[in-house]
């Protein structure tokens, strides 16, 4: 075990580009203590972090427990440095992340100019467009989202298919009471539970409308219904999910009935379109 703590110490030093005495000095030790450490010696426990920090490997690795694997290593520094963050602080490194994932699609992108902006003045987009992904990101802070797609081989089309379901879901958008009402549930807590007349007394609707409405949001699964007996004549009440998916509709739909006209970065090098006309050769595509 020493010899393989030894080998891969040195071997780790040597990429970072460090001598024993550079190393030594972060470390605020001796060079005779590194080179002992890499003739088969170990350090003190307490140096091992900062030196898994130094060279940026993790000690699973120096010790031989695993074979170095820089993708395993990257998302454990991601995890625990999402872990030590406050839960409010949480999104906003991710949304750095992300920013900073479609800037390294540009190869010229120094670390530097991937720091995601705190101000802009406009309203300004991270946008990717490869054969094989597509993503964006809206990055003001008044409203911050991020969008990625990892494009299927046979196309999204195999994926995204024309059906009755989906078919009814735009049309119930397209309906200016159905999204107030989708508005008015999203405000309310988890396990909330609402009847047609609150809804329609909340939001000013009429009742026949709201109940056709909130039917057909139940077959979609938007909601659910149940039946609640409190002595007299039971009555239907609804819970809403509250559905990520449906929430990212209705905000990238905002911005794309807005115009999506600022982006930075624009990365657009694709070949091939998301969409997949499988009847046709893939040579005829790509021509």
């Amino acid at each position: 075990m020493k010899l393989k703590f030894s080998e891969n110490l040195s071997r780790a030093r040597r990429e970072k580009g460090l001598t024993q005495s550079q190393l030594a000095s972060q470390l605020s030790v001796t060079p005779q203590a590194v080179s002992k450490w890499e003739k088969g010696s170990y350090p003190d426990s307490e140096l091992l972090p900062e030196i898994s920090r130094i060279l940026g490997v993790s000690l699973d690795v120096l010790f031989g427990l695993r074979d170095e694997d820089p993708k395993a290593d990257l998302t454990h520094a991601l995890l625990d440095g999402l872990r030590q963050l406050p839960d409010g602080e949480k999104g906003k490194l991710a949304m750095e992340l992300f920013y900073a994932a479609i800037c390294a699609y540009n190869p010229n992108t120094s670390p530097e100019s991937a720091v995601l902006p705190e101000s802009f003045k406009r309203e300004t987009f991270a946008h990717l467009r490869t054969d094989h992904e597509l993503a964006i990101a809206r990055l003001n802070p008044d409203m911050q989202y991020c969008c990625f797609f990892r494009i299927p081989e046979d196309g999204i089309n195999s994926y995204v298919r024309v059906q009755e379901r989906s078919l009814e879901l735009f049309r119930l958008l397209s309906e200016e009471d159905a999204v107030r009402i989708i508005g008015y549930a999203e405000t309310l807590g988890r396990n909330y539970i609402l009847t047609k007349d609150c809804i329609a007394r909340e939001l000013d609707i009429p009742y026949d409308r709201v109940s056709d409405i909130v039917d057909r949001f139940d077959r979609l699964g938007i909601m659910w219904k149940l039946t609640a007996n409190t002595g007299g004549e039971p009555f239907p009440i609804f819970g809403y999910v509250h559905n990520i998916p449906l929430v990212g509709i209705l905000t990238l739909g905002e911005s794309l009935v807005n115009y999506i006209a600022c982006r930075e970065p624009d990365i657009d090098v694709w070949e091939r379109p998301p969409f997949r006309n499988n009847n046709v050769s893939q040579e005829t595509q790509e021509e």
